[in-house]
């Protein structure tokens, strides 16, 4: 019997190793749209750079004008929402939603009815190396 276990079992070590400070920075970005154009018009976008895991914390939409304001997000190429409508600022959680080396975040919005809109948009993130 080792360490008051019985015969049949086995021990494991097990070590936690908590990441450093340097293995992780601050990702994302933060863009403007104003104008009157339709849908798609880049609002803000969002790659996750080579060597390096994402994690898609949260995505936040603000408008002068929500009655006149569509958004698409589309994340790693997948289309999350579309023709969206929001009604007020509106933070989007994702909480550690892990993206790929190479994989994009990107939020498009635009006028409904040539109304002039001035949206903003903000993608919280970060990376951590692989």
């Amino acid at each position: 019997m080792a360490h008051g276990a019985p015969d049949y079992t086995t021990q494991i070590q097990v070590k936690i190793v908590q990441a450093q400070p340097g293995d992780e920075r601050a990702a994302g970005g933060v863009g403007n749209y104003n104008g009157i154009l339709a849908p798609p018009q880049l609002l803000v976008t969002w790659t996750v750079d080579d060597g390096y895991v994402g994690e898609l914390k949260e995505i936040l939409i603000i408008s002068d004008n929500y009655a006149a304001t569509q958004v698409t997000i589309t994340i790693a190429g997948v289309p999350w929402c579309t023709d969206w409508n929001p009604t007020s600022a509106m933070p989007i959680i994702f909480e550690d939603l892990r993206l790929a080396a190479g994989e994009t975040v990107l939020v498009q919005c635009g006028s409904i009815g040539a109304v002039l809109i001035d949206v903003d948009g903000i993608i919280v993130a970060k990376e951590a190396v692989i």
